[in-house]
């Protein structure tokens, strides 16, 4: 565990939140992913298939939130706040939320810091290697948007 962290905090904070939603343990098919027929489930499932091609993996670990299709997991070079793992979701109602998080074996996983990281998808989109057209990649990042069930969580402090 991260210095600074005690087990009865760390216990608490893990226990409060992997209870708030289910993993992909019980939610199978969000795993490996399933997406509408109409346009907007589309363009997710081709943006799916690039981001795996680039190193984004699925996980049974994440929470599966209310209406989640699919997620994903990558891991990245610790940004300044501590937060080292992208975690993109799918929904059905079309939105692609991209959450940063401290990585699942960190002690700080469940307390913090997270924060919404759509703007990174959208630099993956324009400066990274999926290879999509123009048109595909506008079409996206439309559909680039925020979802607040992580808030939800992490422990209150107060």
């Amino acid at each position: 565990m991260v210095t600074g962290r005690n087990a009865l905090s760390y216990l608490s904070d893990l226990i409060y939140g992997a209870s708030k939603y289910p993993s992909g343990w019980f939610r199978p098919m969000t795993v490996k992913g399933y997406f509408n027929t109409d346009e907007n489930g589309n363009y997710q499932r081709l943006f799916f298939k690039e981001l795996l091609k680039i190193g984004f993996r699925r996980t049974p670990w994440q929470l599966v939130f209310p209406s989640q299709t699919a997620g994903l997991i990558k891991r990245i070079k610790p940004l300044k706040d501590g937060t080292d793992e992208y975690h993109v979701r799918f929904y059905s109602d079309g939105v692609i939320d991209c959450e940063l998080e401290v990585n699942r074996f960190n002690g700080w996983h469940w307390a913090g810091p997270r924060k919404h990281g759509s703007y990174l998808l959208e630099d993956v989109l324009e400066n990274g290697s999926i290879d999509l057209s123009y048109e595909d990649k506008e079409k996206i990042k439309k559909q680039l948007g925020v979802k607040h069930y992580s808030g939800k969580c992490v422990r209150s402090k107060e």
